[in-house]
Order: structure tokens, then sequence, then C-alpha cells
């Protein structure tokens, strides 16, 4: 037994079948008349079966019409009234023709067939019985007793009801095998529609952007991270919203890749991306598709690597060095106090200069590896870099003017941690002093240039100096640990730097220009700036520096 609305359609189409059969039984009785093949042998009571056959028809037509809205039990009635009508009616035609041997009880098998596909499989065997027993009463007691010639057949009405059972036997068993495989297709379909739409879910919760384009180059799926990385275009193929990244697809498509990685460079509207691209189909034939990751990010982590390698490295570095350098220390100080002669007191204070340049390193190290959660609050920058220029000039004995700082608008805030802050400004500064010249007397001021709306609507702070800048193939590695170019350096300082402002969701990094050395801190955007301008992480900011 299906479902509703299946034996709905069922009834109507079995009740458009019936008006059929009716139809064909009034028109043979009456346009073959005279027709050796078939001569009804009561033509009147032929003609009153086949016509009340036909208009009963009518009224069942249109009661199906309105089975939709029937409940269940009026629709088990609908089908049983409307079988009980077709064996009547075939009955009382087999009755006016002659018996079976007409060939016209066939008609009973789609009838009770029909029955069997609605109904359950009791009523579908009693339906089965009452049109066997209506053949059968029909050719041995009611046509025999009938004023015109009749010639019962038993046999052919005995195989005939035979036939009946197994049709409804055999066409309840296939319906109910359809039903359980309706049934199971059904929960498949609503389990791809869940998966379906769970994979939507996850594409759409990404953080790597995903982009699938046809063959053609038309946008067929595309999540939120995607667009968040592409510039804010609008369009349907790939070429409107990334001219580049289009650029890129077709020459892999020409290279004919599988699947590859490549480094899409940034510019002034575009994030500096990694595109991994692999194909839609065996040979491409669906299209391609495309997994987009910010590569400052990948960079960022990759620094977060770093950072866990230096730290698990804190312990024994701290045990095995500190300690023995302690006592290295502790000796060269009571050394000193003996009468050495010149050159013993130079070779003594070279191993106290080396002690405490390893000490520093260490303390460098420890402080990588204490991760202290940044305490961000909003600092009025430039209160905060007068108030850094009295600490710094003080504690170096230099004068006031060695620093310059402006700010516009000077009502300028950051979001920052202020001990952090003025590390990261220390650090900056004082690399400013080391390589920029700073350290004469004579040299012009560091300057301390900042504000917002400048860039990307947010604020940021350029530490500048006079010195000879660094040249660009230095500039990759700039921010690497242990990497200095200066004599004596520990190439700690700008790294920490930069994890410093990166643990405070800001950004830092080195500006080329003309003349000098330029380190920008691009810090956090505020909900005031983000409210005008699309929000991005800082390091996606730091891309594009002005």
């Amino acid at each position: 037994m299906g479902a509703p609305d299946d034996i709905s359609r069922s009834l109507w189409l079995t009740a458009l079948y019936r008006l059929f059969v009716a139809a064909f039984l009034l028109g043979l009785g009456t346009l073959a008349q005279g027709d050796p093949g078939f001569v009804p042998a009561s033509p009147r009571v032929y003609f009153f079966g086949a016509s009340s056959y036909l208009a009963v028809a009518l009224v069942l037509v249109l009661l199906a019409r309105d089975s939709r809205a029937m409940e269940i039990k009026l629709q088990d009635r609908q089908v049983i009234g409307g079988t009980l009508v077709d064996v009547a009616a075939i009955g009382l035609i087999l009755v006016a023709t002659g018996g079976v041997q007409t060939g016209l009880g066939l008609l009973l098998i789609p009838a009770v067939a029909a029955a069997a596909t609605m109904t359950r499989g009791r009523i579908s065997l009693l339906l089965a019985a009452v049109a066997t027993l209506t053949v059968l009463t029909t050719e041995l007691a009611i046509g025999p007793a009938m004023p015109w010639p009749f010639e019962p057949a038993p046999t052919q009405a005995g195989l005939l009801g035979a036939t009946l059972f197994a049709a409804v036997l055999l066409t309840w068993r296939m319906a109910q095998r359809a039903g359980h495989s309706e049934a199971k297709v059904e929960r498949q379909e609503a389990d791809l529609a869940n998966l379906a739409e769970l994979n939507a879910q996850i594409i759409a919760r990404m953080g790597a952007g995903v982009i699938a384009v046809d063959p053609d180059g038309y946008i067929r799926s595309i999540n939120e991270a995607a667009r968040r990385l592409l510039p804010p275009r609008a369009g349907l193929t790939l070429r409107d919203l990334s001219p580049q990244l289009n650029a890129l697809l077709e020459n892999w498509r020409l290279e004919r890749g599988q699947s590859a990685s490549r480094q899409l460079r940034g510019d002034a509207e575009q994030t500096e991306l990694e595109v991994r691209l692999t194909r839609l189909g065996v040979y491409g034939e669906q299209g391609t598709l495309l997994i987009l990751e910010n590569a400052a990010e990948i960079k960022r982590r990759a620094h977060a690597a770093k950072l866990q390698s230096i730290g698990r490295l804190t312990a024994s570095i701290a045990h095995e060095i500190r300690n023995p350098l302690g006592a290295i220390s502790h000796s060269a100080q009571l050394l000193a106090e003996s009468n050495l002669d010149p050159a013993d007191q130079r070779l003594l204070a070279i191993i106290q200069k080396q002690s405490q340049r390893v000490d520093g390193v260490i303390r460098n190290v420890l402080g990588l590896s204490s991760g202290r959660t940044a305490q961000r609050e909003w600092l009025p920058l430039r209160e905060r870099l007068e108030r850094f220029a009295e600490d710094f000039c003080g504690a170096l004995q230099i004068p006031r003017k060695s620093l310059h700082i402006s700010v516009h608008p000077r009502d300028s805030d950051v979001l920052f941690d202020p001990s952090h802050l003025s590390q990261v400004l220390w650090n900056l500064c004082m690399n400013a002093r080391s390589h920029g010249g700073h350290d004469n007397p004579d040299s012009g001021p560091i300057v301390l240039r900042g504000g917002a709306g400048q860039i990307r609507k947010g604020v940021t702070l350029d530490v500048i100096d006079n010195g000879p800048g660094i040249p660009p193939e230095q500039q990759e590695d700039l921010f690497e640990p242990f990497a200095s170019t200066a004599p004596g350096g520990t190439g700690l300082g700008l790294y920490v730097s930069r994890l410093i402002c990166e643990n405070n969701g800001a950004a830092l990094e080195y500006v080329q220009q003309p003349h000098g050395g330029c380190f920008r801190i691009l810090f956090a955007l505020s909900d005031r700036a983000a409210s005008d301008t699309m929000v991005k992480e800082p390091w996606e900011a730091a891309d594009n520096p002005g």
C-alpha cells in the first residue's frame, strides 16, 4: 500500500482506464451490430450493462479528481467500490454475451490487479475471490438459467479465477517491493540532501577560500572566505572577480597539471595568496577546484611553529648555559679585582662582554617562550609616544630632540598592550640608532610618524631613520630569528617585535623608501574604522603598505 498521494494518482489513472473500458464496451455493442465476430446473445441486457457501467465510471472519475483531499479510509472505500463495480458490470456483460468464451472476462484482471497496488493484501485477495465467485456463478448458475443460448465453460472459468488470484498475488508482491525500494530511495535522497547541506555548511565556514569553476570560467560555487580574499567585485566569471587569478588558472590549464600549488602575488587590491588547483573529473571536464589561502597567514603559522620549537629548547638552554655562564661572569668579576697587566685586562673585558651578550640571547629566548597573553587597552597614540620618548632618551642620556613625534590626527587611538608597545618601540629605536647612524650626535632625529586613515583606514606608526636602508635581497629574511647582519647582533629583536605585534592583533613590516629605513606598525582595526571598510586580518593589511 503506497502513500496517500500515490494512491490518489493511482485512483485517477484507474478511473480513466475504467471509463475507457466502459466506452469501449458500449461502442463494441453499438457499432459492431451484425459483426459475426461479436454478437451479444442479449443486446438489450448488454446495452443496459455497458451504458450503466459508463455512467458509474463517469461518477468515479469525478470522485477520483478530489481523492487527494480524502482520508485514507475514504480512498480505500473508493478503491473497493470501484473494483466491485468493475466485477458486477463485467459479470453482467458476460451473461449477456454468452460467458467467458468471448474473452471479455480477461477485463477483470487489470481491475483486480490495480486494486492490489492500492490496498492491503487481504483486501486484494478478497476482491479476487469476489471476482472469481462472480465468474463461476455467472458461468454455472446464472448464465444457463437465461432464456437466450448460453454454453457453460467451467474449465475456462476456473482458469480465469486462478489467473485473477495469481495476478493479485504477483501485483501485490511487486507493489510491496516497489514501495520498499521507493522508501529506500527516499531515505537515500534525504541522506544525500543532508550530506550536501553538511558539505555546504562546512565549505561555507572554512577558513580557506574555495571556488569551483566550470571549463568556461563561470563560477559554480564560492564560499565567503574566498570572497574576503578576492577584491570586492561583482560578476559571474572568475575573470570578473580576479583577472590575476583567472590568468593563473589559464596558465595552469596550459601546463595540463593534475594538482598543483601556485603563488599569486599581491597588489593594491589583491592579497598575496597561496592557490591550490585540482581538476574536477577525470580529465577536468567538470571544471577546476581552487583553494585559496592567505600567504601571510601561512607565514604566520610558520612563525608560530618556529616559536614552539624555540620554546621547547628554552628549558635546556637555561639549565645548560645560564648557570655555567653565571659562574664564568662571576669569576671574571673576581679576577678583575686582581692586579693584572693591561693585556690581561683587555682579555678579561672581552670575556665579560661576550658573557653579557650570551645572557642577552638567553633573556630574549626566554621572553619568546613566556607566552604572556597581551592585555590590550585603548591608548592615545601621541601621549604614549611622548612618554616613551622621555623614558628612552633619559635611559640613554641623549637629548629629547633625538626623537621627533608626528601624529595626525592628534586624537588617534590604538588597541595594544602598553608594556608590549614600549618593548617594540624600544627595539625599533635601538635598531635605528645602531643601523641608521643616529648614535652620532650630529645625525638627524629618529622620526615616529603615525595616525589614522592613511593605510586602509587603520592606525599606523612608522619608525624612520636616516640610514642606508635595507637592500631588497636582505628583506626576505629580515624578521627571521637569529638572522642579523650587524656584528654582535643576535637577530632576535625584529623577530620578537613582530611576534609581539601579532600577539596584539597588529602587524609589523618593513617599507622600502628612497632614503633611509622605515618599519611600519599596522595596528588592529577598531570597530569605528571597520564600519567603513571590509574588516581584514592585520597580516592581510600588511600586504599593502600604502
